[in-house]
Formats: structure tokens, C-alpha cells, sequence
């Protein structure tokens, strides 16, 4: 009994008959019977050719299995093309070698094998295994450059990837009928490019939006919030925070310098659009001297009515953040009343001269408390943040028609300037005049205090006119 049974099939193929080898190992099956086979005695004429049948059998399908096999060009163990002829594969890998003597690309053809394999794929050969093989080694590959300003910034595969990259970076800021171009002058260059720098079109989307980080610091200036910078800046106050960890948004401190590093992309894209918006025309304001009122009072005549308009604008903007806006055309859709005041020319009848009927401060310090409706009730004057004990002294010239404690005032200071206009200090600590006693302009009357109705030390000043009060703001 022979160790495999082999069936011989003859097929007609391009390049005449083929033999096709179906074997079926039947070792394991049969060796009881090899073993009796050759323990009984025979004729050596037999055993001679059982011999020799089995050896061509063995080589046949040694021959077949060899014929399934392919020639593979291996770099390690990583399969670059299945070849025909082996010896032509080598042929090309020592002419590869030749043309880099040196470097990266030599000691990688120095480790490439050529030999059998199982694995599937196209068979190439000539100058296509050629460029099979150059590509696996070469550092270098032909593909295309972003130049920003002649600058190379960017390795694509090709021109195509590279115009598709631009196409999309355009694309993320267009709207409407709008144009977009770009802020600097950007070009495509086909050339030789490292292998290991080329981009994906998403990788280099990503890398031109980044940029580099620019770099700014903002000295905090007396009256600054943080909203207002991160207005000037382009930046959101959330930004702002996150830049500058530690800082306390609601408490600024002048002179302190706070980071606006923000990205700085590699491509910026200019867009112009038309945009066209209905605005609110505010009343213009039309004054009337009107001598019968007090210089500083104001009387509204007309309280004037607001228009509309509508305004086309060409609106420029830098990687969606608008930089400038020009007016194309403006067209009135209603027109706007005027709003008529009436402006007192009269002056203090005691403050005639240099002064020109204006009051002078009364102490150092700043109003805390404004002059109007406060809880229900008209607040009368202005009152001044000062400390116990500053002097205060006469706003204008005229006489003393009381000083003592008057109510709620405390301890209080009135003086008239004349036509039925009177000034009041309250709440002082102190009183430096009398009644009767004739005053000039910045004349030291007393010191401020917290007497009668106060929770703190602060000046109360009072300006009534026939005795009515009116505004002291009015009047400085």
C-alpha cells in the first residue's frame, strides 16, 4: 500500500498542459499495512520498484507544491510586490543600490530578500517593480508645497490634495455672495518632498488653523474691565480667564500685565461681504438759550422723535472676525425729530467775573451719592466721599443765612448768593462761620462730619433756587 494516493488531471492551459496534483496523505491510515507490507517477504525485483514508484511520486508533488509557489521581494518581513523572475528583482534592487551608494536608501536595499511565498498579490515586474521598490526606500517622494509668502509650510501628496486643503480652508469662513481670498500670498510648488512630512488634507486643516502661538501682553490702564479687552483683543472674557490662571476677573489690578497669547494661524482668509441692516436714527438735539434759566439748568422743549435707516455695508473680515466695515450705500426709511433744550445763560448774580457764574468744589472727595429719586423719596443734593474733619469751604461768594443744626442735616451751613439762590452743607462735624457773616469764593465755612441723619462721614451739598432744589452738577 503506497503512502499517498495521487490523481493526475491534464488540462489544456495558455502554455500547453498542465498537470494539476490532488494528494491525500493516507500515512496514518496505512501504516499498519506498510509495516506488514514490508515485514512479509518478496521477490527484490518488487521491492526495488516500490521504491522507485514512491520517490516519483514524492517528486511530483514536490513539483506541483513548488508550481503553486511565487517569488516575493521582502523588506524585513513586510511584503513590497510579488515577482515572476527573481533574478530580474535582484537585477533592479543592485541597480538601486548603485544610484544610492550611501545613506538611508543603501542600507535599506541592503536588507531587502527576495524569496518564495504563499501570500497573494499582483505580479509586477520591469519598471513598475522598479518604482515598487524606489518608493519603500526613498526618503523623498514627488508630491506638492503650501508656500505661505514664498515660504514652505506644508507637504501634500499631490497638487490636488494641496488645492482641495485650500479649497476647505476657504470654505470654512465664505458666506452668502461673499468673496474670500487670502491676507497673504499663497502658492502651490510640485516638487520633491520629505516622505515623512507629508499631510493629510484633515492633518494639515488642522495644523494651518493652530499656527504658532502669538505672543501679547496687556498693561491693566485706570478704568479698564475685562470685557472691554477682550472686546479690543477679539478674544472672550472665558478666553481671557483661561490664559491667565490665578487672575481675578472682577478685580484688576493698574499696572498689572495680563497674557491675550491667542493662535496664529499660518493661512489668514479675507472675506468681504455685503451685509444690510435697519438702524435707529437718534433725535439730533437742537439748544435754545433761554436766559430766564440759570447757567448749567437745562429745560427740554421737545422731546424730539428717533428715525430709521437702512444701511448696506461692505463688511471685511480676517478668519471670520471683522476687521472693517465701509458703507456702500444708506437709504432713510423715517425721518428723525429733533430734540429742543433749552440752556440756561443766567449767571450767579454774587459770582459775576472770572468764575463765570460757575460753582467751585466744596471739598476733596467724589459724589457717592447722586442728586434724584432714592427709596421713594427725592434726594436733594449730592453727597461727597470725604473723612471727618477735611474742610469744607464756600462753593461762591455771599452771606451766611444760617449755620447751626438744622433737622436731619445736623450740623448745617447755608448761604445765599443772591436772587434766590442758596447753597447747603450738611452733616459737618464743625461750623468756622455765623449768621450774617459775608463769604468769598473758597472761603474755609467748617469741617465734614456725620451729624444728624448719617451713617458715615461724608459732606451733603444742596443747590435751591427760589427753594427748589435743583442739581448741584449742574452748576460746577
Amino acid at each position: 500500500m503506497p503512502f499517498f494516493r495521487v490523481h493526475l488531471n491534464i488540462i489544456q492551459g495558455e502554455g500547453g498542459n498542465c498537470f494539476i496534483i490532488e494528494k491525500t496523505n493516507l500515512l496514518s491510515k496505512n501504516i499498519n499495512q506498510f509495516i506488514k507490507f514490508v515485514k512479509e517477504p518478496k521477490e527484490p525485483v518488487a521491492i526495488i520498484g516500490v521504491a522507485f514508484y514512491t520517490i516519483f511520486l514524492l517528486s511530483l508533488i514536490s513539483a506541483a507544491y513548488a508550481g503553486n509557489m511565487k517569488w516575493g521581494v521582502y523588506s524585513g518581513s513586510q511584503l513590497i510586490s510579488v515577482v515572476s523572475d527573481p533574478a530580474e528583482a535582484r537585477d533592479i534592487i543592485s541597480q538601486l543600490i548603485e544610484e544610492h551608494p550611501r545613506g538611508e536608501a543603501a542600507a535599506l536595499l541592503g536588507r531587502i530578500q527576495v524569496k518564495k511565498t504563499s501570500q497573494a498579490g499582483p505580479v509586477v515586474k520591469g519598471d513598475a517593480l522598479r518604482v515598487a521598490l524606489n518608493d519603500t526606500v526613498a526618503s523623498q517622494v514627488r508630491g506638492a508645497q503650501i508656500l505661505v509668502d514664498g515660504k514652505a509650510v506644508l507637504a501634500m501628496r499631490g497638487r490636488a490634495e494641496a488645492e482641495n486643503l485650500l479649497s476647505a480652508l476657504k470654505a470654512q469662513y465664505e458666506a452668502g455672495e461673499g468673496s474670500a481670498s487670502f491676507v497673504e500670498n499663497v502658492e502651490i510648488a510640485e516638487t520633491m518632498i520629505e516622505k515623512i512630512s507629508v499631510m493629510s488634507v484633515e492633518t494639515a486643516l488642522d495644523a494651518v488653523k493652530g499656527g504658532t502661538q502669538k505672543i501679547a501682553l496687556y498693561e491693566i490702564k485706570d478704568g479698564d474691565t475685562l470685557w472691554d479687552i477682550a472686546t479690543a483683543s477679539g478674544l472672550s472674557v472665558e478666553q481671557i480667564v483661561a490664559l491667565n490662571p490665578g487672575m481675578n476677573p472682577d478685580r484688576l489690578q493698574l499696572g498689572e500685565s495680563i497674557s491675550l497669547s491667542r493662535p496664529n494661524p499660518m493661512i489668514s482668509v479675507k472675506t468681504v461681504t455685503a451685509k444690510t441692516a435697519t438702524e435707529i436714527i437718534s433725535p439730533p438735539v437742537e439748544e435754545k438759550k433761554d436766559s430766564s434759566l440759570y447757567l448749567g439748568e437745562k429745560k427740554i422743549l421737545a422731546g424730539g422723535k428717533s428715525g430709521k435707516k437702512e444701511v448696506t455695508y461692505e463688511v471685511t473680515s480676517i478668519n471670520g472676525m471683522e476687521s472693517d466695515r465701509q458703507v456702500l450705500e444708506e437709504n432713510i426709511v423715517e425721518k428723525a425729530e429733533p430734540k429742543v433744550v433749552a440752556t440756561g445763560t443766567r449767571v450767579l448774580l454774587a459770582s459775576r467775573g472770572s468764575s463765570g457764574g460757575r460753582l467751585s468744589w466744596p471739598t476733596v472727595g467724589s459724589v457717592i451719592s447722586p442728586f434724584g429719586r432714592r427709596g421713594g423719596r427725592l434726594h436733594a443734593g449730592v453727597d461727597i466721599n470725604a473723612r471727618s474733619g477735611v474742610a469744607v469751604s464756600a462753593a461762591q461768594a455771599g452771606t451766611v443765612i444760617r449755620a447751626g443744626w438744622y433737622s436731619g442735616y445736623g450740623k448745617c451751613v447755608d448761604i445765599s448768593h443772591g436772587d434766590g439762590i442758596v447753597t447747603r452743607y450738611g452733616h459737618l462735624s464743625s461750623i468756622a462761620v455765623s449768621s450774617g457773616q459775608k463769604v468769598g469764593r473758597g472761603q474755609f465755612i467748617g469741617r465734614v462730619g456725620a451729624t444728624g441723619n448719617t451713617t458715615g462721614p461724608h459732606l451733603h451739598l444742596e443747590v435751591r433756587v427760589n427753594g427748589q432744589a435743583r442739581n448741584p452738577m449742574s452748576f460746577f
